[in-house]
């Protein structure tokens, strides 16, 4: 059993979780076809979990 202690952990987790699985998409779609599209939308799931460490890594919750 683990303990989650800090405000609204389990919310940046299944967030984390749901960024986790887009991104996998993501990245099965550019491996199909590399296109722009494909690319960016690659590029956008990664800032998602740069935008969920930072602001876990602050202690603040911020709006995603």
């Amino acid at each position: 059993m683990s303990v989650i202690t800090a405000d609204g952990a389990p919310d940046v987790l299944v967030e984390f979780e749901l960024v986790r699985l887009d991104l996998a998409a993501a990245t099965a779609a550019l491996r199909h076809k590399d296109t722009p599209a494909a690319r960016g939308e690659v590029a956008n799931c990664r800032a998602r979990i740069d935008r969920i460490l930072d602001s876990w890594n602050a202690g603040v919750r911020v709006p995603l």
